[in-house]
């Protein structure tokens, strides 16, 4: 009984409470089947007593004696005088016997799976609410396929115990009790010695459930390597083909499936033991129990009617048990494998708004980095950022370079407060922005990166994310100054084309500047634009820098880029280094100066220039005597 109150699984139990009505009148329902389960026990007494036996001349059919009163109650009283055969009498019984029990069956099922089929919508909705608020953070240290495990496969495990196997219980766990009383209402010697077995019964269910549990849980956390792999190479499949690694891979898959079928085989060896072991209880119980029903029958204490429904009861009763200690094992597994599910319920989602935080008003004068300081983790010896201070005005440039690993990429993420700076401030029009709502806040900024996620969606439904309602010249405006209305008319359906898995079926350039007008469309007055250009060739870039240009007019723009010719034109460009801004002016200004700025510049201009006087490198794939 401790294990079915364990903590774990009265909070899944929890998420049923919203809909106890339905609960209840479905349990109400099975009480009914399995009421009417007891009632084929009596009917069998009676078809063996009465119906069968040629020699019986009574017309009335006694269906059961009231315990302690001693009043029988007769079938017969529930019809009319008229109906006197006891056949008759018998089968009309029967059949709305049957149909009463298939209806509450039925009923009663549905509405028990219902109130569990919700419940495991709540949760999973729960869950999935709960990771996608967590901070940037999470998701570098929790891979996308363990992720998927846990929310698709761990619930769907979970959503066994609160549909299927809650409405199975309460039904078993009714009949057992229904059929209890009709064993000891017919011979009450014979159901206390049936009793006996039960602690052989409970002892190997309880022990081997615990092992269930265990081996449920890293049965689990096998299925989440399997996804895991899976998500990898199907993402990165064109690294996989590009150096043939199909082979690696399916083996590498293959090691995975054995890891989890030797975890599967562990539990389900001690799930299907306890069945074979209660068989063989049973095997006893019933030859003991033919002696004595053989002797009390020889004595006229029990008819042969009363001995079959005994069977009857027996073996009914018998199989609850069985079903019970299945469903108490499936609940151990359970208990395994919401321990993953409740880890990230329990994990603080990224930090919400500080108490009386008010929206931020719209961004007018200056944006202010003051003395900012950054570190991933509490204990890391080194700040990623230390000692940042920088201002930008409402429509100025403000370019970010230095090597990587430098914190450009870091620094523009504090803006929105995708991570939280760990000292210092930033201030949006003398604002703290630690003292804002983070949703007004992100509503002011708009951010084109490297690598642009689009989704598996139209290419208007990607234009218009995050956004409702916007007219429909809107959306064309916004794709035509980003340069990308022109190719998506030329796509099969235009703007209603589906653009594939994060935008497989368009070219670099044209994920870019899809991403580009979804900025333009959100029209926030800051931006930030990481690497937006950097993986394109010259033609895509030359798109995609007029696209840019006009993205950026009359916005506070932040720039990271490598190629520092797409800078020159900033208004102010600073070069960090080890976390901190080592220098800081115009292009000119830093040539001027000779530091690192310039160096950089050289040493780029002065690659582009070897690069353009090499001479061409040979076919290596050419024979011998033409290289």
């Amino acid at each position: 009984m401790a294990s079915f109150l364990s903590p774990q699984l009265m909070r899944l139990f929890r998420y049923v409470r919203p809909y106890t009505f339905r609960l209840s009148l479905g349990v109400i329902l099975v009480a009914f089947v399995a009421i009417a389960e007891g009632g084929v026990a009596l009917m069998i007494k009676l078809a063996v007593d009465f119906v069968l036996n040629p020699s019986a001349t009574s017309s009335r059919l006694p269906l059961l004696t009231v315990p302690w009163s001693g009043q029988i109650i007769y079938l017969n009283d529930y019809f009319p005088p008229r109906f006197h055969n006891v056949a008759t009498i018998f089968a009309i019984s029967l059949v709305i016997l049957f149909l009463a029990k298939a209806v509450a069956e039925y009923l009663g099922t549905t509405q028990i799976q219902y109130a569990g089929l919700s419940a495991v919508t709540d949760l999973r909705n729960q869950v999935y609410a709960r990771v996608i608020r967590q901070p940037i953070g999470f998701f570098q240290h929790h891979p996308t396929g363990r992720l998927i495990s846990t929310v698709i496969n761990d619930v769907e495990r979970v959503r066994y115990a609160l549909s299927e196997w809650l409405a199975d219980l309460f039904l078993k766990v009714f009949t057992f009790t229904v059929f209890v009383a009709v064993l000891l209402g017919i011979n009450w010697r014979m159901a206390l010695g049936c009793a006996l077995l039960l602690p052989l019964v409970a002892w190997p269910v309880n022990k081997f459930g615990r092992k269930i549990r265990g081996s449920a849980e890293n049965s689990q956390a096998r299925l989440a390597d399997l996804s895991q792999i899976l998500q990898e190479t199907v993402s990165g499949n064109r690294v996989v083909k590009a150096f043939g690694m199909e082979d690696f891979e399916i083996g590498k898959f293959r090691e995975a499936a054995r890891n989890l079928l030797r975890e599967n085989m562990r539990w389900v060896r001690a799930a299907v033991i306890t069945g074979p072991l209660m068989d063989l209880l049973g095997a006893i119980a019933i030859p003991v129990l033919l002696l004595y029903a053989r002797n009390q029958i020889r004595h006229n204490l029990m008819t042969e009617g009363m001995f079959f429904a005994f069977l009857y009861a027996m073996f009914n009763a018998y199989m609850p048990i069985k079903r019970t200690g299945y469903i108490y094992q499936q609940l151990q597994a359970v208990r395994g494998v919401s321990a993953q599910v409740f880890a990230y319920l329990d994990r603080e989602e990224e930090h919400s708004d500080q108490p009386g935080a008010k929206p931020l008003a719209p961004f007018l004068h200056e944006i202010e980095f003051t003395n900012v300081g950054f570190a991933y983790d509490d204990d890391s010896p080194s700040a990623v950022l230390d000692g940042i201070s920088l201002k930008a005005r409402r429509g100025e440039v403000i370019a970010l370079v230095g090597s990587s690993g430098a914190g450009k990429t870091t620094l523009v993420n504090l803006l929105p407060r995708f991570y939280e700076a760990t000292s210092g401030t930033i201030r949006i029009d003398g604002v703290d922005t630690r003292g804002v709502t983070i949703r007004s806040l992100r509503e002011q900024i708009a951010m084109v990166t490297q690598e642009n996620i689009l989704f598996f969606d139209t290419v208007w439904n990607n234009i218009c994310y995050g956004l409702a309602n916007i007219p429909k010249e809107k959306v064309i405006a916004a794709a035509q100054a980003a340069m990308a209305h022109d190719f998506i008319m030329d796509l099969p359906k235009g703007y209603d084309t589906l653009i594939g898995e994060r935008g497989t079926r368009l070219s670099g350039g044209q994920r870019q500047r899809i991403a580009i007008a979804r900025a333009i469309l959100k029209d926030s007055p800051i931006l930030i634009l990481d690497e937006a250009t950097s993986e394109l060739d010259a033609e895509s870039e030359m798109s995609v820098q007029k696209a840019l240009a006009n993205l950026m007019v009359g916005r506070t723009t932040f720039v990271i880029a490598h190629r520092l010719a797409t800078i020159r034109r900033a208004d102010k460009i600073l070069v960090l280094e080890d976390g901190q801004i080592r220098e800081s002016g115009t292009h000119p200004e830093l040539i001027a100066r000779g530091g690192t700025y310039a160096r950089l510049h050289d040493l780029q201009f002065a690659d582009d220039d070897v690069m353009a006087t090499a001479p061409s490198a040979p076919n290596l794939t050419a024979p011998a005597e033409t290289i």
